[in-house]
């Protein structure tokens, strides 16, 4: 049985939700675990994830946003982000964020990889 008032238990089973590809359910409980921890960055990325992954990018860029102003020095949050920019086609906004991501974690290879690939969509 859940612990009604234990954000983790929610982020977990949200996590295990999205694994099965059942992004609905894993948002409803991405955001209980919003609502008992505000502060859990990992959370609001997570469900950006779920977001994207339904193509819903708004929501996921704000999520990403969030996660973001909570934790600045994790490079997945910009990476993240800069995908769902690049879906929208937002590349300045995506180099930004894939660079970004590289300043925080030089050796972080998916961000180099969606900066060059993201350079050559934009035409660069």
């Amino acid at each position: 049985r859940l612990d009604p008032n234990n954000a983790d238990v929610y982020h977990n089973r949200g996590a295990a939700y999205y694994s099965k590809g059942d992004y609905n359910r894993a948002i409803e409980d991405f955001n209980q675990s919003i609502r008992l921890d505000p502060n859990n960055a990992r959370a609001y990325y997570n469900r950006g994830v779920a977001y994207d992954k339904k193509g819903m990018y708004d929501r996921a860029i704000e999520d990403y946003t969030q996660g973001i102003r909570l934790d600045p020095n994790n490079a997945l949050y910009y990476v993240g982000r800069g995908n769902a920019y690049c879906m929208k086609g937002m590349y300045d906004r995506a180099i930004a964020d894939y660079q970004a991501a590289l300043q925080i974690d030089p050796n972080l290879t998916p961000a180099r990889v969606l900066l060059e690939y993201t350079r050559q969509a934009r035409g660069w």
